[in-house]
């Protein structure tokens, strides 16, 4: 299993991470850097909604579940085109 497994796993899972793992993890997905200010927003396009995350230690609970939500919204689109080849 590579880091990157590893690393959406443990956020399915609920572990606690930091800003720089949660920062990996959204770029590996393909999303961009929208704007960095007191909060850095990550946009994907084909994506609806936009994930907002202030750099600290470590993540808040709602900023997990907004990650969380989009790898499996992202795994969950990837088996489909997947199917349909």
């Amino acid at each position: 299993m590579s880091k990157f497994e590893k690393l959406k796993l443990k956020i399915k899972n609920g572990q606690s991470i930091s800003y720089e793992e949660a920062e990996t993890c959204l770029l590996k997905l393909g999303f961009t850097v929208r704007s960095k200010g007191s909060h850095h927003v990550f946009a994907k396009d084909g994506y609806p909604k936009n994930i907002s995350i202030k750099k600290c230690p470590r993540l808040l609970s709602y900023q997990m579940n907004l990650i969380a939500e989009a790898i499996e919204a992202i795994e969950m689109k990837e088996a489909m085109d997947k199917n349909e080849r």
